[in-house]
C-alpha cells in the first residue's frame, strides 16, 4: 500500500520526525547545521521511502522464491540508504565545509540509521490495507435518490492498466484478489495487477459459483484451492501454487458449503 494514500499527512509527520532525530543524534554540529542536515535528510528519506514502494509493489514479481524476495528487497534498500547518505554528505560538505570532519566520523551510524528507518518504511507502505467498518445509516433527508441498478450478470473478464496498455484478464485465470486499500490487487500465474475498485464491487461481479470472500481482504477462485489445512488457531486454503490464504471464522462456513464439504 503507497504510504501516501494510506495516510499522506501521517507520512510526512514521520519523516520529518525522524529526519529531525536523525540529525540531533548523528554528529557534534551545531544547531542551524542540524536543522539544515535534518531538512535536506528528511526530503530525501521521503522520496527514498516512495521510491522503495514502487519498486516492491511493481518491479518485483510475486512469483519469486520468499529468500530471493528478501535478499533483492535488503540490497535494494541497501542501495537507497548509499543514496540517501551520499547525497546528504555532499550537501553538508558543499554548505559546512568546516563541520565536515564531524560528519564524516559519524558516517557508520548514519548509514546504519538510514538503512534500518527504510526497511521499516517499505514494510509499513506493503502491509495490507484493512478494510474499514461500515458507517452506520443515517436517515435520508429530502426525496429518496434514485436506485442504482446492480449488475445483472456476473464479468467473465476484467480489464487492467499495464502502463499505456490495457490488460484484458479473464475470470478463469484469477487465482484470487486481496484489498489494497481503494484498490483491489488481481493475483493470476502471470503476476499481480492493481485495480480501483473496492472488494465488496468485486464480490457483487464475479461469478458466486466460483468466488468466495473467504476474509474481508481476500476473495478466492475455488477453482484453484487445493485444499484446506489448519494454520495455528485458522484455518487456510492452500492454492495450487503453494500459496497459503487464511479463512476468517466467520466465513469458514460459507466456503465450506460452495466446496460442498
Amino acid at each position: 500500500m503507497n504510504p501516501f494514500e494510506k495516510d499522506g499527512n501521517g507520512y510526512l509527520v514521520v519523516c520529518s520526525v525522524f529526519a529531525l532525530a536523525y540529525a540531533f543524534l548523528t554528529g557534534n554540529l551545531s544547531a542551524g547545521e542540524r536543522l539544515v542536515d535534518g531538512a535536506v535528510y528528511g526530503i530525501l528519506l521521503l522520496l527514498a521511502g516512495m521510491m522503495l514502494w514502487s519498486i516492491f509493489r511493481y518491479a518485483l514479481s510475486g512469483d519469486l522464491p520468499p529468500l530471493y524476495r528478501n535478499i533483492f528487497s535488503f540490497l535494494i534498500s541497501l542501495l537507497a540508504t548509499l543514496c540517501v547518505v551520499g547525497i546528504e554528505t555532499a550537501v553538508l560538505y558543499f554548505c559546512f565545509p568546516e563541520s565536515f570532519g564531524e560528519t564524516l566520523a559519524s558516517l557508520p551510524l548514519r548509514l546504519f540509521i538510514t538503512l534500518l528507518g527504510l526497511i521499516i518504511f517499505w514494510l509499513y507502505g506493503l502491509l495490507p490495507a484493512t478494510e474499514k467498518p461500515a458507517a452506520e445509516p443515517t436517515v435520508p433527508v429530502g426525496p429518496p435518490p434514485e436506485p442504482v441498478p446492480a449488475p445483472t450478470a456476473a464479468v467473465e473478464r476484467i480489464t487492467v492498466r499495464n502502463g499505456q496498455k490495457i490488460k484484458i484478464i479473464s475470470v478463469e485465470e484469477i487465482l484470487y484478489l486481496q484489498a489494497e486499500g481503494d484498490y483491489v490487487s488481481i493475483r493470476t500465474v502471470e503476476g499481480r495487477w492493481l485495480k480501483e475498485q473496492t472488494m465488496k464491487y468485486s464480490e457483487e461481479i464475479l461469478p458466486a459459483d466460483r468466488f468466495v470472500r473467504i476474509h474481508r481482504s481476500y476473495i478466492v477462485n475455488i477453482t484453484h484451492i487445493s485444499r484446506i489445512e489448519r494454520y495455528g488457531e485458522q484455518q487456510s486454503v492452500i492454492l495450487h501454487n503453494g500459496e497459503r490464504i487464511r479463512i476468517s471464522a466467520t466465513r469458514y462456513q460459507l466456503l465450506r458449503r460452495r466446496l460442498d464439504i
